[in-house]
């Protein structure tokens, strides 16, 4: 009874060691020291873009191929409503590349991918000098398509462009006539909701409040601030 107890528990520890958990590829088995790998990655090929075009009218993209539970291939660029990638538009390449003694951007966004795939992790993709706006991109991509990979999941990652929150900047010094521009925005579900554009002064006056310049202006513009204003505000919105 004993050697058939005995042998029925090698049978159930053959059979548990044998099993995989179908999907992912995980090598942690055999390691020193129990030492275990990081969670590997479903295979597929995984996308993530934002939501719309910035203020330059580009959007970033990446791709991502995971293949035997590791990352394989990537690619990151940007595009323009033309469908034009920003890696292969002439000005944007004389303009980089002169900034940054020779790189282009295709050189940098590969520099990027490779070294994702080098270390299989996005934490130690370090940023690229020169192209630290593209490489904070990178790595907001990246890390959505590694979720999807994670989950298994080959839909598209859409990552929304803005972060909800009110924003406010203004010229750091009055122009000539003594007045400051500023912009305030809302931003509610990823979405401009409500836009603020007007001058101050050191008073801490208005110029669509100040019923002597709107009288000036008008009178030689056919316009006043708080209607050119308001226009523009709108068509931000819009």
């Amino acid at each position: 009874m004993k050697k058939i107890l005995a042998y029925f528990l090698i049978c159930v520890m053959a059979a548990f060691l044998v099993t995989g958990c179908g999907g992912k590829n995980n090598d942690n088995n055999n390691k020193p020291n129990g030492e275990a790998e990081k969670t590997s990655f479903y295979d597929g090929k995984y996308h993530a873009e934002y939501d719309r075009l910035d203020v330059r009218n580009w959007k970033p993209y990446l791709d991502l191929t995971v293949k035997d539970g590791k990352i394989t291939e990537v690619y990151y660029d940007y595009t323009n409503d033309a469908g034009v990638k920003r890696s292969e538009d002439k000005g944007y390449i004389e303009g980089f590349s002169k900034a940054n003694s020779g790189m282009t951007p295709r050189d940098a966004f590969d520099k990027l991918g490779t070294k994702l795939v080098e270390t299989q992790d996005i934490q130690k993709v370090d940023a690229v000098s020169g192209a630290t706006h593209s490489s904070r991109n990178f790595t907001e991509l990246a890390t959505a398509a590694l979720q999807k990979a994670s989950d298994g999941d080959t839909s598209p990652a859409l990552i929304a462009l803005y972060e909800d929150g009110t924003y406010k900047v203004e010229a750091d010094a009055y122009d000539e006539h003594g007045w400051k521009p500023f912009v305030e925005l809302k931003i509610a579900k990823d979405k401009i909701t409500d836009v603020t554009f007007d001058y101050t002064n050191e008073s801490g006056g208005l110029k669509t409040a100040d019923a002597e310049y709107k009288k000036s202006m008008e009178a030689k513009n056919g316009t006043y601030p708080e209607k050119y204003t308001a226009e523009l505000e709108q068509r931000l919105i819009d």
